[in-house]
């Protein structure tokens, strides 16, 4: 599977590039939504893994780009944040079509879980679940 990691911070960019590789994913990285746009224009991956605290467009908007072109309809977006982690950022961010909302830091099996979930979910088309928040 092609997979776009789009993430500024280097640390961050590394350990899932090194994560994804492990799980036989070809990793491409961005350092922020323009450019994985820019990217994407000339290949299109199969899931795109995105912060959304990053410069010049962040990853709400890159959801948001993506979604609004059909071209791009078969592509899995997975939000990975540590800093929106309100239930009204979770709610936006599954609203904006991400298949699923991933809160830093998350132990490595489990966002490999996680991964996993949406994309056997997006290949059967089911749609995303927020999961359920306690106050």
């Amino acid at each position: 599977m092609k997979t776009m990691i789009v993430e500024d911070e280097e640390d961050s960019r590394v350990m899932l590039t090194n994560l994804l590789n492990r799980q036989d994913h070809t990793v491409l990285s961005a350092l922020n939504g323009k450019k994985a746009l820019d990217m994407i224009k000339e290949s299109v991956p199969d899931m795109i893994v995105t912060d959304i605290l990053m410069p010049e467009m962040d990853g709400f908007e890159l959801c948001r780009q993506v979604r609004a072109n059909p071209e791009y309809n078969h592509v899995i977006l997975i939000i990975y944040t540590g800093s929106y982690k309100t239930p009204a950022d979770i709610e936006l961010g599954y609203a904006i079509g991400a298949n699923e909302y991933i809160i830093k830091p998350q132990e490595p099996s489990v966002f490999i879980q996680l991964i996993e979930k949406a994309i056997i979910d997006h290949k059967s088309k089911r749609r995303p679940h927020p999961p359920l928040l306690s106050n």
